[in-house]
């Protein structure tokens, strides 16, 4: 009998932070909330800034993220972001990254980590051959090509 189970890695530029085996995800779009589930057709999707739910084996886990990409195919889900919380408590989480984004040099630390995400998808999309090469600068400068 196939798996009925997600492997679901979430990344910050500095760790992985979740790797486990879930049978549900609920992320946060700025269209809405939006469910995957195993074998979902593979998808790319911007995660708004918020709360994650992932049912698992062990129960429900709530992953506070600051915003970031997640890939999906049959079988496995990376979620890549500049930063993340993760705990049993939805409450814990969402005020633990409160405090993170809150602290003194939290904005240049995520402006630097937001970069960093952006270079690493950038290479992922030219190794998929989907995307051509990008303007000379595209990545260190947010987004902006070269005029």
């Amino acid at each position: 009998m196939p798996e009925r189970s997600l492997r679901l890695v979430v990344r910050t530029p500095r760790a992985c932070v979740f790797d486990e085996r879930i049978h549900s995800l609920r992320v946060p779009t700025d269209t809405g909330q939006v469910g995957i589930r195993p074998r979902v057709e593979p998808a790319a999707l911007v995660v708004e800034p918020g709360l994650v739910l992932a049912a698992g084996e062990a129960g429900l886990h709530f992953l506070a993220t600051a915003g970031g990409l997640l890939r999906c195919d049959r079988d496995e889900g990376v979620l890549l972001t500049p930063l993340a919380v993760v705990g049993e408590s939805a409450s814990r989480v969402v005020q633990a990254l409160d405090e993170a984004l809150a602290s003194p040099g939290a904005e240049v630390a995520l402006r630097n980590a937001l970069q960093h995400l952006e270079t690493g998808i950038l290479r992922e999309l030219r190794g998929m051959g989907d995307v051509g090469t990008p303007a000379s600068g595209f990545a260190s400068r947010g987004g902006a090509p070269d005029a």
